[in-house]
């Protein structure tokens, strides 16, 4: 049995190592998950001995432990707050800050009112959170009790609308038909 895992470490330990080093971006992360797959292998040695794709076997382990240590990462990342956050700072991360620069092209000035009047309650309080009360989405997704990946998607989807009102707007206030 040793034997066999012995050459099976040789055969598939450094293409596993770099399997896990590319998906997973990190050299240690890579070394500690690859020590992993083989526990795993070590642990059913007894099947893999007259397993068809033992081979095929190993990646998919490798896979799997790689989803699952990206899953753990991002389920830490979104439960630790950062200590800018902690002390209260408005400093904006990139996304928002891309955000931030894009709604500037969205000229709403002249019909602020009328277009924040279109809006539903829960997108017109989405708005106030955010442009009125400058609220990172952080603040905004534990005030609404939601997860701040589908709290970016109801901004997308505002800010569409947004824009889809004023351009309606604009269409009806200064184009007209020459027919």
């Amino acid at each position: 049995m040793d034997k066999f895992f012995i050459t099976l470490c040789e055969r598939y330990h450094s293409k596993i190592l770099k399997y896990l080093y590319y998906s997973i971006g990190n050299a240690e992360d890579a070394k500690d998950l690859t020590q992993e797959v083989f526990v795993i292998v070590y642990n059913r040695i007894d099947e893999l001995q007259n397993h068809e794709n033992i081979g095929g076997f190993i990646y998919q382990t490798a896979k799997f432990v790689a989803a699952n240590f990206k899953r753990k990462a991002i389920q830490k990342n979104l439960k630790e707050t950062p200590i800018n956050m902690e002390i209260g700072s408005k400093e904006l991360d990139l996304h928002e800050e891309l955000i931030t620069n894009y709604d500037r092209k969205i000229d709403e000035s002249q019909y602020v009112d009328h277009i924040l009047s279109l809006l539903s309650e829960d997108k017109y309080k989405l708005y106030e959170l955010y442009y009125i009360e400058n609220k990172s989405y952080k603040e905004i997704a534990k005030i609404l009790n939601v997860n701040e990946v589908s709290l970016r998607m109801r901004y997308v989807r505002l800010r569409r609308e947004i824009k889809k009102l004023t351009h309606d707007i604009a269409n009806k206030k200064f184009v007209t038909n020459k027919y």
